[in-house]
């Protein structure tokens, strides 16, 4: 791993310990000799001669070894020399635990140049500034200070943690470790002025010894970065799970205030999380129930869930909360119930859920209770199963997880457990459902909600590895020649044949002069006419649109009406002529179009248009480029869907016509990307057979203004 001298180093120096028990530097090798790190550490201050019984050094230049990390813990003015220092020797890696950087000002934002400036030159790579810095806990690595050096100390496991925020971020950590869950690394990076959270999360996908990562994050400068590594993190089956602050105005605004990082936009956070498999974050306690559930690796094919318990009510409050999440309480087969009926009691019940009755869980019914798991994990109908023990006491629940742990050792689908009884009463227990990868969930929905994230990453990795290949990968074509040094808008004429080019089907269209009713006999009524003017993009407003035209006359009339309003609303217009093109009748619209983000690159939009534009809402979006599969699940999100399969009678319409439009349109998004900054289809009609474009509009920016 490119990392392994930050993560696992031999040496380690810090600048700026004193006997001021507070200070950044002094915490930092307090925490390294409490935790018994093996290598060597190397205080530095000038104005000791020995720190905790260790030889004190002046500086950075005069300890005689080498140092493979450098953590800096003095005022901020006082970092720019110590980094120089560690260019000098050729230290590889530095964490900055100073804060007073672009945090904090325009003097900040100076010195983190200059920081960044010397690191980029040397290879000196950096963690920080502004952060608490990290923890190996396996390796007793603490290059750190504050909470993460605190009691209490984390347990070792398989989960490592990478958070800009420092303080929230161990709050994180610590909700999950006191719910059993072990660590490999903490990582706080602050400023992320170098090294930031994609680049740990890439680094961490390579690291064995880390089986999961959480991350939360702010905001990054490089999307595309960040879905890369959620598609390597899907692919090495490491569930990477992202919780996102700043998906408000308001909240954005924070984020950007308290690390100066960029926020995009949340939506298209959102979109990336379904592309890669991302479990997104929203609550701390979510991210201790997910990996609960992720920790014994056995993920459902499928939504079909069986509950057996001893509590009614729980089983219908885990349907409430499961069947929005894409879980059903499946039906059992004939040979479940029958099996089932064998070992259920005469007054409980055996379809789903399962009725085991009250006080069943004993030690008189664990073959019993064996028997019906086995039979509920050999339905093919079932792809996991939640049992719900609720109140049931110590020896009963112990009973419980002792049967529950044989039975997950041979089971290849997930099995979770709801239990209200109170932890210090059922501890035996759950040491028993721990051990065993059981994960134990303190309400029937969070049960839910757990296992429909696992079925969630089961769909993403099966969508991984049925791709028919990256959408990206053909080489771009060159831009069209009328492109070159053009910006802004381009007419309807420009945006539709270039999209038709790109193959996303456009109305039949003619363009004319000025008054000329000729066309009308080469097309089939009715028509609408639009003015041509790059001008003028919302023709609309400028009365530059007529539609329903059936007669020569109508048609000869409405194009001196267009062309004398385009006049009229901008006399400096540049007028390229009237466009004629066939009304499109019937069928259903859409809106779609694309968005260049700084952050994500281009984004593809759909959702419904016309009247229901502003009435619903109506959206999904999907970043560029991608399949016909991904553009399906975009249709599938939309409220408006079920029109598309026909309603009242009408006809089905052509959701697989739409599906390849988007998909085109994101391999055109995609390929001309340093061009193109908007794309707008309004309205895109779903027809019983096909889709039309029966307006665009493609919005260029200047040649390298990206």
């Amino acid at each position: 791993m490119k990392f392994t001298h930050l993560f696992e180093p031999r040496s380690i120096a810090v600048v700026g310990v004193s006997d001021d028990a507070a200070r950044p530097g002094s915490q930092a090798v307090r925490a390294l000799l409490k935790n018994g790190y093996a290598g060597k550490i190397y205080p530095v201050n000038p104005k000791y001669d020995a720190f905790e019984g260790m030889k004190c050094y002046p500086s950075v230049e005069a300890i005689p070894e080498h140092v493979d990390l450098v953590v800096i813990g003095v005022p901020a003015q006082g970092v720019q020399p110590v980094l120089e220092q560690c260019v000098a020797r050729k230290v590889g890696f530095a964490v900055i635990l100073s804060g007073g950087f672009r945090e904090s000002g325009p003097d900040g934002i100076e010195r983190e140049r200059r920081m960044l400036e010397t690191a980029r030159q040397s290879g000196l790579r950096i963690i920080g500034p502004n952060c608490l810095g990290f923890a190996n806990i396996h390796s007793n690595v603490y290059a750190a200070f504050g909470s993460i050096t605190r009691e209490p100390k984390l347990k070792k496991g398989g989960v490592s943690l990478v958070t800009q925020s420092g303080g929230f971020g161990y709050s994180i950590a610590l909700a999950c470790a006191e719910a059993g869950v072990g660590f490999r690394h903490v990582i706080a990076t602050g400023n992320e002025s170098d090294i930031d959270t994609i680049e740990l999360i890439d680094a961490l996908i390579d690291d064995a010894e880390t089986r999961i990562i959480v991350a939360y994050i702010e905001g990054t400068e490089d999307g595309r970065a960040l879905l890369d590594v959620g598609r390597k993190a899907l692919a090495a089956g490491k569930p990477v799970l992202l919780w996102k602050g700043g998906v408000t105005e308001q909240g954005a605004r924070a984020a950007a205030s308290h690390t100066a990082s960029m926020t995009g936009n949340y939506d298209f956070y959102r979109a990336l999380f379904k592309q890669t498999g991302i479990v997104e974050l929203r609550e701390i306690h979510e991210a201790v129930d997910y990996l609960k559930a992720l920790a014994g690796g056995r993920y459902p094919e499928g939504g079909g869930v069986a509950v057996l318990g001893v509590s009614g009510g729980s089983a219908i409050v885990f349907s409430d909360a499961g069947e929005p999440e894409g879980l059903q309480l499946c039906d059992l087969s004939e040979e479940t119930q029958q099996r089932l009926a064998k070992v259920v009691p005469n007054i409980g019940a055996v379809h789903n859920p399962v009725d085991l009755t009250a006080g069943y869980f004993s030690a008189a019914n664990q073959d019993k209770l064996e028997l019906a798991l086995h039979a509920v994990l050999d339905d093919p109908n079932v792809h996991a199963v939640c049992i719900n023990t609720a109140t049931t006491g110590k020896a009963g629940s112990l009973v419980a997880a002792q049967v529950l742990a044989r039975v997950a050792a041979g089971a290849k689908k997930p099995l979770v457990v709801f239990s209200s009884a109170p932890a210090s009463q059922i501890a035996d227990a759950l040491s028993v459902f721990d051990e065993a990868c059981v994960p134990v969930l303190p309400s029937p929905s969070r049960a839910a909600k757990a296992l429909a994230m696992l079925a969630r990453y089961r769909e993403a990795q099966r969508r991984l590895a049925g791709h028919a290949g990256d959408p990206a990968a053909s080489e771009d074509p060159a831009p069209p020649a009328e492109w070159s040094g053009a910006a802004g808008a381009l007419s309807e004429t420009q945006s539709k044949a270039i999209l038709s080019a790109a193959g996303i089907p456009v109305t039949r269209d003619a363009i004319v002069q000025g008054v000329d009713a000729g066309v009308f006999d080469s097309m089939t009524a009715p028509l609408v006419v639009k003015i041509v003017s790059s001008d003028i993009p919302h023709k609309t407003e400028a009365g530059g649109v007529k539609v329903g035209i059936r007669t020569r006359g109508e048609l000869e009339s409405a194009i001196g009406e267009v062309l004398k309003n385009a006049r009229s609303y901008k006399p400096d217009a540049r007028i390229d002529g009237v466009l004629v093109s066939e009304m499109v009748t019937g069928g259903f619209e859409l809106i779609a179009g694309v968005v260049n983000d700084i952050v994500f690159g281009p984004v593809v939009v759909v959702g419904a248009g016309g009247i229901y534009a502003e009435l619903m809402r109506d959206s999904a979006c999907r970043i560029a480029p991608f399949d016909e599969a991904v553009a399906r699940e975009m249709l599938d999100e939309l409220r408006c869907r079920p029109i598309l399969d026909g309603v009242r009678g009408a006809p089905p319409l052509d959701a697989d016509a739409v599906a390849r439009a988007l998909a085109a349109l994101s391999r055109f998004a995609w390929s001309q990307r340093e061009r193109v900054q908007e794309v707008d289809l309004n309205p895109l009609f779903v027809l019983p057979s096909g889709v039309a474009a029966a307006d665009a509009l493609i919005v260029l920016r200047g040649e390298g203004a990206r």
